[in-house]
């Protein structure tokens, strides 16, 4: 299983999320920060979501 955190930012009336050594993503709501970064890594890895850990950390 691949392992990766996330740190989300809040900038005005979304959330930015950067995956260091994956890419960045945007979240509308921080209930979606998690999901967003498993489908940024899942795109950019091609790794199935199953076979991914995301940590998330929101500062």
């Amino acid at each position: 299983m691949a392992s990766y955190t996330a740190t989300a930012i809040c900038e005005g009336d979304h959330w930015v999320i950067d995956v260091p050594g994956v890419g960045t993503t945007r979240a509308d709501s921080v209930d979606d920060i998690e999901e967003m970064a498993l489908d940024l890594v899942v795109a950019m890895t091609h790794t199935a979501p199953e076979e991914v850990h995301v940590q998330t950390r929101i500062v």
